[in-house]
């Protein structure tokens, strides 16, 4: 019975040595004397944010606008007589420039911030297209594989949190609601799947930093 007792102890002190640790190396890890955090301002920070900007571009045929897209499946009429259900990315290389394309409404429509929003008419759609850029910043050449974890410390209370992120629309909706009293770190290392299919990890920010600037441009965006 006392060598029980001993054990279940043991077994306690291992978990609060190993608590201790985490919490430890997660201090560490957002430490602004390591220059490992992410300032919401920085260069890094608005790269990121372009990653995981949703790209509306691919259906601009359709739609007339690049900073949102529309959410499958929807029907339209070609040519005044054909009617098409586009249910899949692949239904678009069926469509030429010079067909008349009208859409059959309502649609729902995914923004580059990946809200969503009901369009009931042409005349909406107009409005919507009209408040796009003509060049958008969203960078389609280079993807995050997920998940990975950010490291967040609030220095108004002095809580530390990990989040696991898992889509796009995690890390847009996680970065454009940092606030200033927050400081946020990667736990890496972390994984970039570039266009050509191609793996590159990253180990710290300056080399994450490097990667997604060599590769931002590297494939053939279809904004115009």
């Amino acid at each position: 019975m006392k060598k029980l007792r001993y054990c279940i102890v043991g077994v306690f002190i291992s978990c609060a040595f190993f608590m201790i640790s985490c919490q430890e190396e997660e201090r560490e890890l957002i430490d602004p004397t390591l220059d490992n955090t992410i300032p919401k301002d920085s260069q890094l920070a608005r790269l990121m944010r372009n990653i995981v900007t949703h790209d509306g571009s691919y259906d601009d045929l359709v739609d007339g606008g690049n900073c949102y897209s529309i959410n499958l499946p929807y029907s339209i009429i070609r040519n005044m007589t054909e009617e098409i259900v586009i249910d899949q990315i692949g239904d678009y290389n069926r469509l030429n420039q010079s067909d008349d394309i009208k859409i059959q409404f309502p649609i729902t429509v995914t923004r580059d911030n990946h809200v969503e929003e009901i369009i009931e008419n042409d005349i909406e759609l107009q409005l919507l297209a009209n408040s796009c850029e003509l060049q958008d910043d969203d960078i389609e050449c280079v993807d995050f594989v997920y998940p990975f974890r950010f490291a967040t410390f609030n220095s108004n209370n002095n809580v530390i949190n990990t989040l696991e992120v898992l889509h796009d629309a995690q890390v847009f909706g996680f970065m454009e609601n940092l606030d200033e009293n927050t400081l946020v770190a990667i736990n890496y290392p972390i994984r970039l799947l570039l266009s050509n299919g191609e793996y590159l990890d990253a180990t710290h920010n300056d080399e994450l930093l490097s990667r997604i600037l060599a590769f931002e441009t590297s494939c053939e965006e279809n904004d115009g």
